[in-house]
């Protein structure tokens, strides 16, 4: 039995850890190329407005997504997890990580969408590209770690 569970664990893990890179690698490369091609192609104008102010205020916010999955990761992971699986016993452990992991994917792809939003509004690609590489590191630090799933099942063994 533990060696059944320990496959679906690194099946989960492998599942969780391919939604991540299509969310928080591939998708956020595509928009930068794209981005670039199109303003390129289809829009001539120069902003006007001084960008330095919006720069820094997507960056802080940027900054405070990390923070704040930081914090979703550390403190409350597990305990939704458990909620969710108490509130239907059918949902298995599986689904709960999963879109806690959509989840936290989400959130670590916000910095890119800033970047697009700072982009469109006439930035350079350079601050743009910075913005996609937040992406990618907050993508490495907070994917899930085969190791924090272990703990978790361990946690859900003792607990029933």
């Amino acid at each position: 039995m533990s060696h059944s569970w320990n496959e679906s664990l690194e099946k989960m893990h492998t599942k969780i850890l391919q939604l991540g890179m299509v969310l928080d690698i591939f998708l956020p490369v595509v928009i930068f190329f794209l981005a670039i091609y199109l303003r390129d192609r289809f829009v001539s104008i120069k902003s006007p407005m001084d960008l330095n102010m919006i720069f820094y205020v997507l960056l802080a916010l940027s900054a405070a997504e990390a923070i704040t999955i930081f914090i979703l990761k550390t403190k409350s992971w597990r305990p939704y997890i458990k909620r969710k699986f108490q509130e239907n016993p059918q949902l298995t452990i599986e689904k709960g990580l999963f879109g806690f992991g959509t989840i936290i994917y989400g959130l670590c792809f916000s910095p890119t969408i800033y970047g697009l939003v700072y982009y469109i509004l006439g930035g350079t690609w350079e601050h743009f590209a910075l913005f996609v590489a937040m992406t990618f590191i907050l993508f490495q630090l907070f994917k899930p770690k085969m190791e924090e799933l272990e703990k978790l099942n361990k946690e859900f063994n003792t607990s029933d």
